[in-house]
């Protein structure tokens, strides 16, 4: 049973501190709370108690999740305190459903997440629950002028004149007819946002962008960061068709021509569906052809997912821990470090190895 107690064990045995073991676990079990939708979303802040020392004495208090409603969790909210069995470990801050919007903002707003071709639309790849989120995302935006409308309605919100205080503007969306289509999108994206005197990156997580031609075709987009969306080593079953098709020596030449183009290059990756053995050996393989640390997210399961999804393996605490080692001994060397700010299902929070991690934690 996951108690406070064993947490802190797990978190001395392994030298981790013991927030990270605990949000973690969090990831993975879900919470419990009384509510009508399957998945949550929630502001959080630690409670002032000597459990979280750390995190205190480095002023990391307030972190944020989006997570799965499970009512077999250890975790539960009860009038806004999340408790793991009977202790209080913080305050849930605006619980609330976990819809699909068209845009979202991470880093205390200085990226802006667009979601412009309705990711809800996107069916196939089984461990993904997007599809089954309340669509609030559906007006796409397709046109200069779709953009210059969506960016003006924006900054009218926050009361900004000009868009030059973001770091960088990430594209997560649903699957387009094509790469090209894809590529369409960005050069006009990246056209509307100079108007608006945007100096960031912009930034594409999919799988549609993989020729030598749609990747040439999108240089003066610079600075440009993509992540190949590939979630799974060997069990590429559960991509959707057209998802799969992008196979693992693809992405690697398809990698290294973007980095030879001066891009920023990582893929992504659902820590969960595999057995560690498998995951340690691509991680090797592909280290050598990114240049930014690969977005690596926990696997959550809903309502609607099977549990076979999950690796029989993973469903110990330890398998994600040992994980983390093993990307930690993978990664070690190289100047490649989670950030903090964009991944709220990581395997790191407050350190990597021995090092701190640092930076702003909320949207």
């Amino acid at each position: 049973m996951l108690t406070v107690e064993s947490v802190a064990h797990l978190a001395e045995r392994y030298h981790i501190p013991l927030e990270d073991v605990l949000f973690i676990a969090l990831n993975i079990n879900g919470v419990n709370l009384e509510c009508d939708y399957n998945r949550m979303r929630m502001a959080f802040r630690l409670a002032d108690s000597k459990l979280f020392e750390y995190a205190k004495q480095r002023g990391e208090l307030d972190y944020y999740f989006a997570l799965p409603v499970n009512q077999d969790s250890p975790f539960a909210i009860i009038d806004n305190a999340l408790l793991l069995q009977n202790t209080v470990i913080g305050q849930a801050i605006g619980p609330t459903e976990d819809i699909c919007d068209s845009h979202y903002p991470r880093r205390k707003g200085t990226s802006l997440n667009i979601n412009p071709n309705s990711r809800t639309s996107c069916h196939g790849c089984q461990f993904c629950y997007t599809a089954y989120q309340i669509p609030y995302d559906r007006k796409r935006l397709k046109t200069d002028s779709d953009l210059r409308e969506f960016f003006e309605d924006w900054m009218a919100k926050y009361s900004l004149t000009d868009l030059s205080h973001l770091i960088q503007v990430s594209v997560v969306t649903g699957c387009y007819e094509s790469g090209e289509a894809v590529c369409r999108f960005l050069i006009t994206l990246k056209k509307v946002l100079r108007e608006y005197r945007f100096v960031g990156k912009v930034f594409y997580l999919g799988s549609q962008i993989a020729t030598q031609e749609q990747l040439r075709s999108i240089t003066e987009i610079q600075p440009f960061g993509i992540c190949f969306s590939l979630e799974t080593f060997e069990r590429r079953e559960l991509l959707r068709k057209d998802k799969r098709a992008l196979n693992l020596q693809n992405a690697c030449e398809s990698m290294d021509f973007a980095r030879s183009l001066g891009y920023e290059v990582n893929f992504s990756y659902i820590v969960g569906m595999e057995p560690l053995r498998v995951m340690e050996y691509h991680f090797n393989c592909l280290r050598e052809h990114i240049s930014k640390f690969p977005t690596i997210n926990t696997l959550q399961l809903h309502k609607y997912h099977q549990a076979t999804l999950r690796n029989p393996e993973a469903h110990r605490l330890e398998y994600y821990l040992n994980a983390r080692q093993i990307l930690e001994r993978i990664f070690g060397q190289t100047s490649m470090r989670p950030l903090v700010w964009e991944d709220y299902r990581s395997l790191w929070f407050l350190t990597f190895d021995k090092e701190e991690l640092h930076g702003i934690r909320t949207p």
